[in-house]
């Protein structure tokens, strides 16, 4: 459990120096986007991270009629790890700061 939070802590603060870095690359407000990016992110590795999902179905669907055997799971099946919750916690921050921020 120690080792997923200390993950967890890395990938955050990697992916907000990551996000950082681009934003003065690229010159947008770091503040404007990095809730967006986060959310962005959490929401692909959710998706890339998941079995039974829509992804994965077309993708089985496919398969199996080349086999000629329909195989199916109705199960969504998730496997998240380190990365995955720290960018949920770098999604939460940037949240907090924006509306600290803004209002």
């Amino acid at each position: 459990m120690k080792k997923v939070i200390g993950r967890s802590l890395l990938s955050t603060l990697i992916l907000g120096l990551i996000v950082w870095a681009a934003s003065t690359l690229f010159s947008f407000s770091y503040l404007e986007w990095s809730f967006l990016i986060g959310l962005a992110i959490s929401v692909v590795l959710y998706f890339f991270n998941s079995s039974g999902g829509l992804l994965s179905k077309g993708t089985n669907f496919e398969a199996s009629q080349a086999g000629w055997k329909v195989q199916s799971d109705n199960e969504l099946k998730v496997n998240v790890g380190a990365v995955f919750y720290g960018a949920v916690l770098y999604t939460i921050i940037s949240l907090v700061l924006t509306i600290i921020t803004y209002y």
